[in-house]
């Protein structure tokens, strides 16, 4: 035991060397690639030491060692060990289970095939995986997510349980809305963290009730969006204080998209709100016995493509691009369509029509890259390139459900 001792000391040393060696660089001395380097390799050794730690985190919580003193888990335990944050702790147990759980996981971390934050979203995947998934399933899982982000990774897990699991979806429903909670933190410094808990649809009720609440952004308005939708959960908590909430026929407004085969029965691709949630095929069928339903036809220029007659997109225009587009256009940018605005490909000022096959969806940010000076438009709506002054040339394919079927029959 106090050799195991003296070597993680002397381990810890040398990392400390390491990091030692690092500090004595600056910044503002280094050239642009030295940078860039930095910026990026450092992550890659973050991401393998984030992955030591967590391997060692779960060897210590396997050995019991948060049992002797007063906490209630390794998490607990850590967090108030290393003065940092429980979630903090929590994530990094949540790794090291799926790291110990799967051997080929730990070795794509180490490797910087895969990061840490991607190898914790397979999380719920590894360590629990679907009763009619098998070694080689798992397997092709995590080749999938080589090289993606987490919110992708998210997806194609959900995706592999949907496909493997026995579960009946109106049971995985079921379990999903027995895991809703709200806990709040001890009050530090006069503020309280709560923490709300809810299967997506219902956090997506909730968040559409209290942005309406607060209203949108005035001129002159400096709040962040994470302050605007906290007031409008305070004020609406006032209303009901007073007295002012009343009656419930009025419900927020929720956009999703699904495909007709789906929506029918014959099979269960589950649909996408606006801002991008996945929303359970059965759950979206079940909705539609209330909601107010507006089918989107894909049917040539009878009515979606308007030529010059408009200038701005209409409403349903907006909803064949949610279809097709499902967000910004821009590959690996995940900002959803109900905050992605809509563009003419060629300029209407230059004569391009209001048609679909002229307009694209984009976030802010991407908006404004696509129209600077020099960068240039490739194809059209549905089969869509840029090509920035260097030269390069970045594809972006549509990712909502009617842009993945034209792309898929294309293909062929």
């Amino acid at each position: 035991m106090f050799c195991s001792v003296i070597h993680m000391r002397d381990t810890l040393e040398l990392l400390h060397l390491a990091a030692d060696a690092v500090a004595m660089l600056d910044p503002l001395a280094l050239s642009h690639d030295d940078l860039a380097l930095g910026a990026v390799g450092l992550q890659h050794h973050l991401d393998r030491v984030k992955a030591l730690h967590a391997r060692l985190v779960n060897a210590a919580d396997g050995a019991g060692v948060w049992q002797a003193g007063r906490a209630r888990s390794m998490a607990d335990w850590l967090a108030a060990q290393t003065k940092t944050s429980y979630g903090e702790a929590a994530s990094r147990v949540k790794l090291g289970e799926a790291l110990d759980q799967s051997p080929e996981l730990a070795q794509a971390v180490d490797k910087g095939e895969v990061s840490a934050a991607t190898a914790e979203a397979l999380h719920e995947a590894i360590t629990n995986p679907p009763a009619n998934a098998d070694a080689n399933d798992v397997s092709g899982l995590i080749s999938s997510v080589k090289g993606a982000g987490p919110r992708d990774a998210k997806e194609a897990a959900e995706t592999f349980h949907r496909i493997h699991s026995a579960e009946p979806e109106k049971a995985a429903e079921e379990r999903r809305h027995q895991r809703r909670s709200v806990r709040s933190t001890p009050a530090s410094d006069g503020m309280v963290t709560t923490t709300v808990t809810l299967p997506t649809l219902q956090s997506r009720e909730f968040h559409n009730a209290i942005s309406s609440v607060a209203g949108k952004p005035c001129e002159g308005d400096t709040r962040t969006t994470e302050q605007r939708l906290a007031d409008g959960l305070v004020q609406l908590c006032r209303a009901y204080a007073k007295g002012e909430v009343r009656g419930g026929r009025e419900k927020p407004t929720i956009l999703i998209t699904i495909d007709a085969a789906s929506f029918a029965g014959a099979n269960d691709e589950p649909g996408v709100t606006d801002h991008g949630d996945r929303i359970p095929a059965h759950v979206v069928r079940h909705l539609a016995e209330h909601a107010n339903l507006q089918r989107v036809l894909h049917a040539g220029a009878v009515v979606l493509d308007l030529g010059r007659e408009v200038r701005y997109a209409t409403a349903t225009q907006y909803r064949a691009l949610l279809a097709r587009d499902g967000g910004c256009r821009r590959p690996d940018c995940h900002i959803p369509a109900a905050w992605c605005e809509v563009d003419h490909l060629v300029a209407y000022e230059d004569g391009g029509a209001t048609d679909l096959v002229n307009m694209a969806l984009w976030c802010s940010f991407h908006h404004h890259d696509k129209h600077r000076p020099g960068v240039k438009v490739l194809g059209d709506g549905h089969d869509l390139r840029l090509q920035f002054p260097d030269g390069t040339i970045i594809h972006c394919p549509p990712r909502g459900h009617s842009g993945r079927t034209r792309t898929t029959q294309a293909a062929a």
